[in-house]
C-alpha cells in the first residue's frame, strides 16, 4: 500500500545552453526530480540523483567535463540521502530503489543506500557494463557497482497498460507501481507508474526535458537536437513519446511529469 508521496529535489544544474533544451536566456537550469515513497514495505526511492560522494568529489566521480558543463550547483543537501533525514525518516528505511536509467544524474545516491535493492530493466544494467563513447560520457559505474542488491526485469515479458505494452508490475506493491518501458534515451529506459486515489502518477525520467513536449505540436529544435544526440536510438525515443504523448491527450487522470523539469517539480512544492 502507498500512503504518501514526496518529490525531491536531489540536484540542479546551471549549464550555459539554455536553447538547446528549449529555455529562454542563457544559463539553462535543470533539477533531478525524485521521489520518495511511504509504503507498507518501507520507504521506496525513485531515482536517486545526485549522491553525497558526487557533490563532495564532482571532479573524480563524474570527470571534469561534466563538472565545468553541468555546472551542478555544489550542495551535498540536495542528495536524496539528507532530503530524506529532513523528512524526519532515516536513510536506512529505505528498502528499495527503482531507477528509470543509470545516467550519472540518477543513479548516483545509489551508493548511498548500501542496503537497498535496486530495481531496474536487465537491458539498462547490461548497457551500463559496455562503456562505449557515449556510455562513458553518461554512466560512472563507480557509482554503483559495488551495490549488492539488484532486482532485474527483463523487457521482454509484461502486460498492456493503456497504449504501452510489456508493463511489469511489483508483486511485492500488490501492482500498485508499473515498470513502463520507455526505451530510446538508453538501451533500458523505463517510467515508473504509481497507482493514486485517482489514476496514476507516471515518472517518466528522460523520455523528455520539458512538459511541454507532452503537445505533439510543440517543436523546439535545440531542444529536438540535444534529445536526439543523447538519445542511444533516437527511433525508439520518438516512439516512445508520441506513446506519452497519446497517453496525456487521451487520459487526464494521468499526471505525467519527467526528471529534469523544474516547472513539474515546482507544481509539487509546498
Amino acid at each position: 500500500m502507498i500512503y504518501k508521496i514526496h518529490h525531491l529535489h536531489c540536484g540542479s544544474f546551471c549549464p550555459l545552453c539554455a536553447p538547446l533544451f528549449g529555455q529562454t536566456g542563457l544559463k539553462a537550469h535543470f533539477v533531478c526530480h525524485c521521489l520518495l515513497l511511504e509504503t507498507d514495505r518501507g520507504l521506496v526511492l525513485v531515482a536517486t540523483g545526485l549522491g553525497i560522494q558526487d557533490y563532495l568529489h564532482s571532479k573524480k566521480r563524474l570527470g571534469k567535463l561534466i563538472h565545468y558543463f553541468a555546472a551542478i550547483v555544489p550542495d551535498q543537501h540536495l542528495s536524496a540521502f539528507h532530503q530524506i533525514q529532513q523528512l524526519g525518516f532515516k536513510p536506512n528505511d529505505v528498502w528499495h530503489i527503482l531507477v528509470t536509467h543509470l545516467d550519472f544524474d540518477h543513479a548516483g545516491g545509489i551508493a548511498d543506500f548500501p542496503n537497498a535493492t535496486v530495481h531496474i530493466l536487465s537491458n539498462e544494467f547490461n548497457a551500463a557494463q559496455t562503456l562505449s563513447a557515449k556510455n562513458k560520457l553518461r554512466y560512472r559505474p563507480q557509482q554503483f557497482q559495488q551495490h549488492a542488491y539488484w532486482h532485474f526485469l527483463e523487457h521482454a515479458a509484461g502486460e498492456t497498460w493503456f497504449n504501452f505494452h510489456r508493463v511489469q508490475g511489483f508483486n511485492i506493491f500488490k501492482d500498485e507501481i508499473l515498470m513502463i518501458p520507455l526505451l530510446g534515451h538508453t538501451a533500458g529506459h523505463c517510467g515508473i507508474a504509481i497507482k493514486q486515489q485517482e489514476g496514476y502518477l507516471l515518472f517518466c525520467g528522460d523520455a523528455y526535458y520539458s512538459h511541454l513536449e507532452l503537445n505533439p505540436k510543440y517543436r523546439v529544435w535545440g531542444l529536438n537536437w540535444a534529445e536526439q544526440l543523447l538519445a542511444f536510438d533516437n527511433q525508439q525515443r520518438l516512439q516512445s513519446l508520441q506513446a506519452l504523448q497519446t497517453l496525456a491527450q487521451t487520459q487526464p487522470q494521468i499526471e505525467i511529469i519527467c526528471a529534469h523539469d523544474p516547472l513539474d517539480l515546482k507544481k509539487y512544492q509546498i
